[in-house]
């Protein structure tokens, strides 16, 4: 008996069975976007978004279910699933397997580094500036730390992959974005590559705020949107026709402006705004 109620309990949070108007959210544990434990729970950027939409949707019970980032796209994917994703890359080939939003979701600003001030400062990087990732490994010879196997668009993966005689470190662990933040923090690296808000986040609460500072990249795009992805069935559709229209609505409120800037230094928020404008 207890075996039949576990399996049933466990297919309720994948499908809308146990409840008419049921919308299942696949969350990770992925801060600053979703934070699941400590100081700052509950204050991620996509969970926030996603109390947003809630509160448009009072009649439709929001089912989170955290599955790891690993799966998250094949759980999605899954046709005998009817699941939602917030913040998703859409192209071609996902298109093939679920179904998006057209309204963004997300906007955030491309990806940035991170440095110490005084090496900031010792370049005369401005606040405000962008600056050339090439320029900063193949002109100042500044050692890069990267995550192994992550993207970060084409021109700077590009760079990344094939300038001659750069100085990359690169770290394969789940938390590698850590831990290259704790080596930046000992100089053990010159800049780190990432997502403004998760530099931001990551130095924030390892206290090394005071420390570090980031700048934008000019070969990176302006921004990157996300989109919602729902799986690819009847009840997916529906969901995505009912989430668009309320994207539309939440994206003109306050609420949602403050969720996305959040997590960025107070010297990149008016760039958000700038450019979203």
């Amino acid at each position: 008996m207890l075996r039949v109620l576990f399996t049933l309990l466990f297919c309720c949070s994948l499908t809308s069975v146990c409840h008419a108007q049921t919308i299942n959210w696949l969350t990770n544990d992925f801060a600053p976007y979703y934070i699941l434990n400590g100081k700052y729970q509950g204050q991620g950027r996509d969970e926030t978004i996603i109390k947003l939409l809630e509160d448009q949707l009072p009649h439709i019970k929001f089912n989170r279910v955290v599955v790891p980032a690993s799966k998250l796209i094949q759980t999605l994917s899954d046709k005998t699933n009817d699941a939602c994703v917030l913040s998703l890359y859409k192209n071609e080939n996902r298109k093939q397997q679920m179904v998006f939003t057209q309204e963004s979701s997300t906007v955030g600003l491309s990806p940035s580094v991170a440095l110490h001030k005084k090496l900031a400062n010792a370049l005369s990087l401005k606040n405000d500036a962008e600056v050339s990732l090439y320029d900063l490994l193949q002109e100042k010879k500044l050692t890069l730390g990267v995550s192994l196997s992550r993207s970060y668009g084409e021109a700077i993966d590009s760079i990344i992959n094939s300038t001659p005689d750069v100085d990359i470190v690169i770290r394969p662990t789940r938390d590698s974005l850590a831990s290259l933040t704790y080596m930046l923090n000992l100089k053990r690296i010159d800049i780190l590559l990432g997502y403004p808000s998760e530099h931001f986040y990551l130095a924030k609460s390892m206290n090394f705020q005071d420390n570090l500072t980031q700048r934008p990249l000019t070969e990176a795009p302006a921004l990157s949107y996300g989109f919602i992805g729902c799986t690819k069935t009847e009840q997916g559709i529906k969901n995505i026709a009912l989430l668009n229209k309320h994207l539309k609505v939440i994206k003109q409120t306050d609420a949602y402006i403050n969720a996305l800037s959040k997590w960025l230094p107070e010297h990149l928020k008016p760039l958000l705004k700038t450019r979203m404008n």
